[in-house]
């Protein structure tokens, strides 16, 4: 095999060079841009294209490698090498999009792939010339993949102007594609092909439809209800511990319920002691406990309080067996409602995941955080949706009581369509649990766990 190096102002000249001296089957293994000049390292000459070519004969005679094929056959797989190359109707398409796609200077220059290469014969593909082959392969798929639209632009083409409208607006807010058009095809069948054109009617009924596939789960305690124990799962950061006192603080003083806590949280002291505070000045008994066995002589001990919470430590990826121990808790005890706390700002696909990992303690509410934080809501419905779980509260800041809601279907519907007056405002303007403000230590709240 023949290599050399060109230098040319344009990849016309570069070609020309090649096939004055190594023929018309040589064969370009790469192309760079570098500068020459006569100053150090370069740094101010001028712009040439260097190309490196090759040709795999020498005087006119084939000279094939046995050696170097026999390793790519090892390497590769005989059906890798028994491949055969693209017909010239691909050529013509593969010319025609890196034309389109490639700069002034390399337009002139199409991809050739030589003639020999086409024609199905007994002698093994030269190894170069078919490592080179599958590299180019390689660069074009991923070129190609990146010239592709967005999912999200793609999504909603078949419907109206309108409609199609409507259902990127829910991609941005969250949504998954699919889920987004699902809601808009259920849209189609509902309107008339005159409501179908008016942004107004898509989005009343619209917010009818998520109405419809909202789920929630009500209050912990209702008027039927005098007896519960809920725990709350989730991992570090995401504000179980202040969604807790927030509760406390609505059943214990609004409503006047005996409530009782248990911690399983005593890594982090700081975190106990301000629980303990809180609990002191809400005056509710709290409960630290190392063990599952703790947690439920806790729970013995305080079986005739009409609410029960126990607060969770947050587990990593990679704790699998303290949330098999949390799971072994609500098997040993049986009715213990399990609240998985997230945070509103969290990825899509986040989200996904930390649902998974906490499978083990088999999760019956979702309750969120940080709706303030954010202005996407759609995460909120899609996991909902994914799960089929309902949600059972939200958290939109960090004042006890008052920044904390019972999930409500309608409000979220307003959230997920950008309706003004559903808004998280940062004076607490929005309907809560508690108006009022019954706790004040000096502003502060517990730290997120």
């Amino acid at each position: 095999m023949k290599m050399k190096v060109f230098h040319a102002d344009t990849m016309h000249d570069a070609i020309r060079s090649i096939k004055e001296e190594l023929g018309p089957d040589a064969l370009i293994l790469s192309t760079k841009r570098v500068r020459r000049g006569s100053l150090p390292f370069s740094l101010f000459g001028r712009s040439l294209l260097e190309v490196t070519a090759a040709v795999d004969s020498i005087d006119g005679q084939a000279v094939p490698d046995r050696q170097a094929t026999s390793l790519v056959v090892q390497d590769t797989g005989p059906s890798a090498v028994n491949q055969r190359e693209p017909a010239p109707a691909f050529q013509d398409t593969l010319n025609t999009v890196l034309y389109a796609n490639t700069p002034s200077e390399l337009r002139g220059a199409h991809v050739r792939i030589p003639p020999s290469a086409t024609q199905s014969g007994s002698e093994p593909v030269p190894p170069v010339r078919f490592l080179h082959l599958m590299n180019e392969c390689l660069d074009l798929q991923a070129r190609l993949v990146s010239w592709l639209p967005a999912e999200s632009n793609m999504a909603g083409l078949d419907f109206s102007a309108p409609l199609g409208r409507a259902c990127r607006f829910l991609i941005a807010q969250g949504l998954r594609p699919s889920t987004a058009e699902r809601l808009c095809s259920a849209l189609r069948c509902r309107l008339s092909e005159g409501e179908l054109q008016s942004d107004r009617e898509i989005q009343d009924a619209l917010h009818q439809l998520c109405l419809e596939q909202i789920r929630v789960s009500g209050p912990l305690l209702d008027a039927e209800t005098d007896y519960k124990v809920a725990m709350f799962v989730g991992p570090s950061g995401v504000g179980k511990t202040t969604a807790i006192v927030k509760l406390v603080a609505h059943y214990r003083l609004q409503e006047n319920r005996s409530v009782a806590l248990i911690t399983l949280d005593t890594c982090r002291l700081a975190a106990v002691e301000q629980l303990r505070m809180y609990a002191k000045v809400l005056g509710v008994p709290l409960e630290t406990a190392q063990t599952t066995a703790e947690v439920l002589e806790g729970i013995r001990r305080h079986r005739r309080a009409n609410l029960i919470m126990i607060d969770t430590p947050g587990f990593g990826p990679h704790e699998t067996a303290q949330l098999m121990n949390l799971g072994g808790l609500k098997d040993s005890y049986g009715s213990i409602e399990t609240h998985l706390v997230l945070s509103a700002t969290t990825r899509m696909q986040d989200l996904r995941r930390t649902m998974t990992r906490y499978e083990a303690c088999a999760p019956s509410r979702l309750l969120f955080t940080k709706l303030d934080e954010t202005e996407e809501y759609g995460n909120l419905l899609e996991l909902a949706h994914q799960t089929s779980l309902p949600l059972s509260y939200w958290s939109n800041g960090q004042r006890v009581p008052e920044d904390f809601e019972q999930a409500d279907s309608a409000r979220l519907a307003d959230l997920l369509l950008d309706r003004g007056s559903a808004r998280f405002t940062p004076s607490g303007l929005s309907s809560s649990v508690g108006r009022d403000s019954v706790v004040s230590m000096g502003g502060t709240t517990p730290q997120h766990t």
